[in-house]
């Protein structure tokens, strides 16, 4: 969001502002600046601090500020919605000048109910897609482990489904997710859409996930060609918060069977006894 936009939608909010919510006590920030601010935080802080006070449940609330949220989230989505809304406008424009059929009042009043509702609908959709797509791939887990054929397949379809990182921070960086789904969303958020380790690490210690662990298994071929064993298990437990910013274990799920190694799955919960290699 440039500055002139910045502008527009601090104007829109002062002129909406009524004289009793600048006036209210307590309340410092003019609402335009307090929007502007709204407008770097996650749909989530928005909404908590809505419950901070009246004027401010006022401003978070504000159509302009879930209108800005709902376009950083999906862009192509918004201008999609912009462009059927004007097409409508212009719809309308055409019955009332009686230039056009009054049948196209027919259609329906795109976001009616504001751009949270829009948001919230929005956001419950491509929630329950990845939610059907977590659920799917669960069903080639065994004893807790998921090959990593099938951990790529799911990133695939991620990518497909043209994930933002604001889409992987409200959906599979979660607790209420397996550590898996977190696995998935730092792995497509670093490898797929290019962010920062650092970034990427930050989400994950604000929602609780780093030390959420993960193991990994896999079969390596050993140097010597003792041909009683010519291949070793090996088992590594890491954290989330480790893998974040490991380069080396990124690469070594982004891959899956090189000439060194193959066999890799990715599990849950480390079995008893394993021996842990770095």
């Amino acid at each position: 969001m440039d500055e002139r936009e910045l502008s527009f939608v601090a104007l829109k909010v002062r002129t909406e502002s009524s004289t009793a919510e600048r006036k209210t006590a307590g309340f410092i920030l003019l609402p335009e600046i307090t929007t502007i601010i709204l407008l770097f935080l996650e749909a989530r802080d928005v909404c908590s601090l809505s419950s901070c006070s009246k004027v401010l449940h006022g401003i978070c609330n504000s159509d302009y500020v879930w209108r800005e949220l709902y376009r950083r989230r999906w862009p192509q989505q918004f201008i999609s919605s912009m462009e059927l809304l004007e097409a409508l406008e212009s719809c309308r424009d055409d019955v009332i000048h009686g230039t056009q059929s009054s049948g196209c009042t027919s259609f329906p009043s795109l976001h009616s109910q504001g751009w949270k509702a829009q948001y919230i609908t929005s956001h419950m959709e491509m929630a329950s897609k990845i939610s059907d797509l977590l659920a799917f791939s669960y069903t080639w887990r065994m004893r807790n482990y998921l090959a990593v054929s099938q951990f790529l397949y799911v990133v695939k379809c991620l990518t497909s489904m043209k994930l933002t990182f604001e889409d992987v921070c409200s959906v599979l960086f979660s607790t209420k997710q397996s550590v898996i789904a977190n696995l998935i969303g730092l792995q497509y958020s670093i490898i797929i859409l290019g962010l920062e380790n650092k970034d990427v690490k930050e989400a994950v210690v604000s929602r609780g996930l780093a030390e959420r662990e993960v193991c990994l298994n896999w079969l390596t071929r050993r140097k010597n060609l003792d041909p009683l064993h010519v291949e070793q298990r090996c088992y590594l437990t890491t954290s989330i918060g480790k893998i974040a910013m490991d380069k080396e274990v990124l690469e070594f799920l982004k891959w899956g069977i090189t000439t060194d190694f193959y066999d890799l799955l990715i599990g849950t919960l480390p079995d008893q006894g394993m021996k842990q290699t770095t």
